[in-house]
Parts: C-alpha cells; structure tokens; sequence
C-alpha cells in the first residue's frame, strides 16, 4: 500500500513539474519575442526539468501499475474452464433454414 500510495504522489509531483516547465518554455518564449530575439532552443534548466518529470512520471507509474502477468498461456488456461471456452452464445442461430425443410 505504501508503494502505492508513493507511485501516486511522484505521478502527481512529475506531472506538477511537467506542467511547471511547459509554462516556463511559453513564457521564456514570450520573453524572446518582447526582446526580439531568435534563439532556437530552451535554455537547459527548463529541458532538465521536462526530462526528470518524465522521468518522475514514469517511475510512479510503474510503482502504481502492480504485478505484471506471467506471459506463457498455460497458466491462464488452466484457470479456465474448457466448457467457458467453447460457449459461444453470439453464434447460437435459433432462426434457421432447419424449418424451411421440414414444410409439407
């Protein structure tokens, strides 16, 4: 639970911190413009931030996603049973030609 509970709170600071240095790009690229100058990259505090807030955000999300499923199939087969696999009730047809041929 306490993994969980820390998966969501580093999603909620890297979003926060995601969010903060798209704000810091805009307005860096407003500042260019009042300034009238053309430069054609950020500076690099603000793509340090972009990266760790992914990086942040990636990192809660696999604390929050749990444990992953094992890959080989026989192991989920064998919890299933064979008659629920089969039962197909989309293709049962109760209007069928069988009527048709049996007429007088």
């Amino acid at each position: 639970m306490a993994a969980n509970l820390l998966g969501y709170a580093l999603y909620a600071v890297g979003i926060l911190a995601l969010l903060h240095s798209g704000y810091s790009a805009i307005e860096h690229l407003a500042y260019l413009k009042l300034v009238d100058k053309h430069e054609s990259h950020l500076p690099i505090e603000i793509v340090v931030e972009c990266l760790a807030s992914i990086f942040l955000c990636i990192l809660g999300a696999v604390y929050v996603a749990g444990d992953l499923k094992p890959i080989a199939l026989d192991t989920e087969l064998s919890k299933i049973n064979l008659d629920y696999l089969e039962s197909r009730p989309s293709f049962r047809t109760l209007h069928h030609r069988g009527k048709v041929l049996l007429r007088q």
